[in-house]
């Protein structure tokens, strides 16, 4: 595999250092940004006075912004080239013409300090196009591939071959073999069960904290053929013996047959053709582990050797040269070298009992070299993933990817923001910032340090984390105006709430995280609706009848609710949208304008996690790199570290 570049970025970069000064100076350094990115929240948009919309943006902006509907401005935001654009700004403002003067798409020239701020955020942002190592689409077998939907799919296929292509360069570079690959929070196990299958029969293994996630893995192991089928032994003649002897039955007998009942087959008839044996019927259930050819051909009534025969065979035909094992915990730190000892190295007492019969796979099994994986951790598990490399010594290479970026935790405290507060306050906001959790944002020492005019070290509030999710280069015409009319309807419910005095209207900190004590009153909590059904959005009486009876069921809040809107009319619900239709392109704009910001939240986030990696002496090579399709995957930005 061929070493790429140590950041994905634009050509005009060709200093990494350098591109990461410029990143955390400007996003430390710019007002709207930081507005943007974690200074205001869409709940408040119709709540605020004056409204959010006048405080946020330039006035020559708003005023420009009144020429063109929102999917022109957003393909000016996210598409148009704008460097001939910029050239064109300019040079009306050296001929001493007013930029507005000209016409771009029959309407003035943006204004320049607007195509400069989105250009900003252009050059900056990391490059997200994926280019395959390898020839050929990425494809998997249908047996490995169930349970997927088309986004898992793309992710594993692509993602499978990049891991074990990466444990071939590390065995080159290093000398050794990769003996294990550990999976982070393996969920359902279809990573793990992909690269343990042919062609790559990597041994992996598994961590995942939930039960149910290991169960339903296993279960899947089974069809994709990495472990057996469980057999269960049925012998109609031992069943139906007490069928012979009807006056002579006793209570255990009655419930001896019950029990062979329960485990008859519900087609006798089929059974007996698919045993081919008149004495009894097999039964296969899946599971993980189950008898061996050897032991189904040794049962008392299948002794015939060409069944036994039969039975190994098959076994054979799909026996996996590679392996699965799980381990059901719960990870808090990177240090893993106690939770997989046991799996990856055989305890004292077995390796006494096989020292005289396998006593090569035992010395291997005493130098495991590990390979950390991770397919869309969430918050601070892939934290964990990345700390690995340097914690134990068995780890020799990572391969990481992030997500849900809004369940890290912060590691620094309460920013102090030298700006206007243009948000109000939420108690989550407080409770974040003064978590001082020190596995949370910052891992390294160079954003932890890094001094700008607000302070020292660069922190991110769960706001601006939450919109580094969204992926506004995926956005269709239709899909931008489902996301802004559901942010429309959530808004206009949240103005009709504090009208009711269902919520207080809430107040402004004197800080931006307020680390003065307030209460869900105070903080205007703003009730957490979450998902409806999609018939709720047809209109906004459909939302707010759907919202408001999901929220009466609140254990904390709902009585509450249920007294304040009991008697809203569908009359009062329609002037309501009648008032405010108005600001519903202004909440287009600026709900655009923050996830376009928000691409630079996420390139800290990962710069972040690969500068840790670069501090540690013990770490010879890492890079970022994207591993599949950004359309089919956004969070496609995988950080890769090896050990010297």
């Amino acid at each position: 595999m061929p070493r790429p570049q140590t950041l994905p970025l634009p050509a005009e970069w060709t200093d990494p250092d350098a591109y990461v000064d410029a990143l955390l100076s400007f996003a430390t350094s710019s007002d709207l940004f930081r507005h943007l990115c974690g200074g205001v929240h869409i709940l408040d948009f119709l709540t605020r006075e004056p409204d959010l919309y006048t405080s946020l943006l330039p006035e020559h902006w708003r005023t420009f912004f009144e020429y063109h509907d929102i999917q022109v401005l957003l393909d000016l935001i996210l598409r148009e080239d704008l460097e001939p654009l910029l050239e064109q700004c300019r040079n009306a403002t050296a001929n001493g013409n007013q930029p507005d003067a000209r016409e771009w798409r029959g309407a003035p020239l943006p204004p320049i300090d607007f195509l400069e701020y989105i250009h900003q955020i252009r050059r900056l942002s990391l490059g997200r196009d994926f280019h395959p190592s390898q020839p050929g689409k990425a494809t998997l077998p249908r047996h490995i591939a169930v349970g997927m939907n088309v986004k898992k799919y793309h992710e594993v296929a692509h993602f499978s071959r990049y891991v074990d292509s990466l444990c071939t360069t590390v065995d080159e570079q290093r000398g050794e073999q990769i003996t294990h690959v550990v999976d982070f929070g393996s969920g359902q196990s279809y990573l793990g069960r992909t690269l343990a299958s042919p062609p790559y029969n990597r041994h992996i293994v598994a961590i995942e904290r939930t039960h149910s996630f290991i169960n339903g893995a296993k279960g899947m192991d089974v069809f994709a053929k990495l472990t057996e089928k469980k057999v269960r032994l049925y012998n109609k003649k031992a069943a139906c013996q007490v069928c012979e002897e009807p006056e002579s039955r006793t209570v255990e007998q009655d419930a001896s047959r019950e029990k062979s009942v329960v485990e008859a087959p519900p087609n006798t008839e089929q059974s007996k053709t698919d045993a081919g044996d008149e004495g009894g019927t097999m039964i296969n259930v899946f599971r993980d582990i189950s008898l061996t050819p050897d032991e189904i051909g040794s049962a008392p009534h299948k002794n015939d050797p060409k069944r036994k025969s039969a039975a190994a065979t098959q076994w054979e035909q799909y026996k996996p040269k590679g392996t699965m094992d799980y381990i059901e915990h719960e990870i808090k730190d990177g240090y893993l070298e106690p939770i997989i000892k046991d799996v990856i190295e055989p305890s004292s007492t077995e390796l006494k009992e096989s020292a005289g019969d396998d006593k090569d796979k035992n010395e291997k099994a005493k130098d495991a070299q590990v390979m950390v994986v991770s397919l869309h951790s969430c918050g601070n598990l892939l934290h964990h993933g990345v700390r690995s490399l340097v914690l134990n010594p068995s780890v020799k290479a990572i391969a990481m990817i992030g997500c849900c970026y809004n369940l890290v935790t912060e590691r620094l405290g309460p920013a102090t923001y030298k700006i206007p507060i243009l948000r109000t306050m939420h108690p989550r906001l407080t409770q974040d910032a003064i978590a001082y959790d020190p596995h949370g944002f910052p891992m390294s020492k160079r954003l932890e340090d890094f001094e700008h005019e607000s302070g020292k070290g660069v922190k991110l509030n769960i706001t601006a984390r939450s919109m580094s999710l969204q992926a506004p280069y995926n956005w269709g015409r239709e899909d931008s105006e489902n996301f802004f009319k559901r942010h429309f309807y959530r808004c206009l419910l949240q103005r009709l709430l504090v009208d009711r005095g269902v919520v207080a209207k809430p107040s402004i900190p004197k800080d931006l995280y307020g680390t003065e004590s307030l209460d869900a009153e105070e903080a205007g909590n703003p009730l957490i609706v979450g998902s409806l059904r999609k018939a709720a959005y047809t209109s906004f009486q459909a939302y707010a009848r759907a919202a408001v009876a999901k929220l009466t069921r609140d254990p904390r809040n709902g009585e509450k609710v249920k007294a304040g809107m009991a008697d809203i009319t569908d009359e009062e619900l329609d002037c309501y949208v009648a008032e405010y239709q108005h600001t519903k392109k202004y909440l287009s704009i600026v709900w655009s304008l923050m996830a376009y910001s928000s691409a630079l939240v996420e390139a800290i986030v990962v710069i972040d996690r690969w500068q840790f990696l670069r501090e540690h002496k013990s770490v010879k090579d890492c890079w970022v790199e994207p591993v599949f399709d950004y359309s089919e995957s956004p969070r496609n930005l995988a950080v890769i570290g090896i050990k010297k």
